[in-house]
């Protein structure tokens, strides 16, 4: 009975993460493909000039569950937002809606994405957010 619950727990744990691996990767296919990498840099190594010269946010460092600042409208009032799932979706069905503090375009509607593939983005996104390692 114990090795029973014992797979139950671990096995469905093993396929979980499997999936989330899979949606990761699915996620960072769809960012290259959709050319989400033109503005938004994700490795420091790799830089993303339209990004640079548009100031967009990047995805590095500990950036998830963070607050922001972003006009509501294009050059509307400051308001701040978390960067959570909610804020991530909206930003790619609405990208005018909110537009963050600094940058000098608003998001240009992306290609047409589905839900699915929003779901996949914002796994691949969320995964980028690492804490910083403190010397």
């Amino acid at each position: 009975m114990f090795r029973i619950a014992a797979y139950m727990l671990f096995g469905f744990g093993v396929l979980s993460l499997q999936a989330d691996e899979n949606l990761i990767t699915q996620g960072k296919t769809l960012f290259q493909t959709k050319i989400c990498f033109t503005c938004h840099q994700v490795d420091p190594a790799v830089p993303a000039p339209a990004g640079m010269a548009l100031k967009a946010p990047t995805f590095l460092g500990d950036f998830w569950g963070k607050e922001r600042e972003v006009h509501k409208g294009l050059g509307g009032p400051i308001i701040k937002v978390k960067l959570d799932d909610e804020y991530f979706i909206e930003s790619l069905k609405k990208p005018l809606d909110k537009v963050v503090k600094g940058a000098l375009a608003p998001m240009p509607p992306p290609p047409p994405v589905t839900d699915a593939e929003i779901k996949a983005l914002l796994a691949y996104v969320k995964s980028l957010s690492k804490a910083e390692k403190k010397k």
